[in-house]
């Protein structure tokens, strides 16, 4: 979920001039959308756990072509404008897995527009149509990925840095540790496999023991 207002060096994060400019750019995205027609919403992140809308099923899926990573500074609820945490983006390259909404042809409009207002705050992140595979089908799904020309952009850091980031920063809603930490608890609940973040996770456990020694 996009987050903030201040880019990592003081300056107005890129966003839209003016309210009705954003609202236009939504009702373009949802005219597009076919009509009495069911929608699917690939999640990867806390919308996986907590979606906020109500939805007809849900299936773990994959996708490819981009994997979750904590590539989206945080200035408000994972950290600060001084000390920036780290968020999920998806990133492009490789696969990721996650869950799958399914929403009904009567609500289409009013949750995608919903999930529109909750990511695209600022401009991070991108509306992407993208295949999920479900065990042998692929469907078609609505997701955001990470806008890399943004100034919330982190790029790519190994996962010394990445670590060092989580470990020291805080925000509105809480440490970034226990944001880390909660996704992966979800994950697990849900049968996915952390790979990477289980390694981030114990180096940012690490670098908080060495700081109580």
């Amino acid at each position: 979920m996009a987050d903030g207002g201040i880019g990592t060096k003081g300056s107005r994060l890129s966003t839209w001039r003016r309210q009705d400019q954003r609202e236009a750019a939504k009702h373009r995205w949802l005219k597009a959308l076919p009509a009495d027609q069911p929608a699917w919403v690939f999640a990867y992140g806390s919308l996986m756990w907590n979606p906020g809308f109500e939805y007809e099923s849900v299936m773990s899926a994959t996708i490819y072509g981009y994997h979750r990573r904590f590539c989206i500074f945080s200035h408000v609820y994972r950290g600060t404008p001084e000390a920036p945490g780290l968020v999920f983006g998806l990133d492009r390259g490789g696969s990721c897995r996650g869950r799958v909404f399914q929403i009904a042809p009567s609500q289409v409009s009013n949750i995608l527009g919903a999930i529109w207002d909750r990511e695209m705050i600022y401009r991070v992140y991108v509306p992407r149509k993208l295949f999920a595979q479900i065990d042998n089908r692929r469907l078609t799904c609505h997701t955001f990925v990470a806008n890399p020309r943004h100034e919330q952009f982190a790029g790519r850091m190994d996962i010394a840095r990445t670590a060092r980031i989580i470990a020291g920063a805080r925000g509105k809603a809480g440490s970034n540790a226990d944001y880390l930490t909660n996704t992966l608890d979800h994950l697990e609940e849900f049968g996915l496999r952390g790979g990477n973040l289980t390694r981030l996770q114990a180096a940012v456990r690490s670098l908080g023991d060495s700081r109580i020694c």
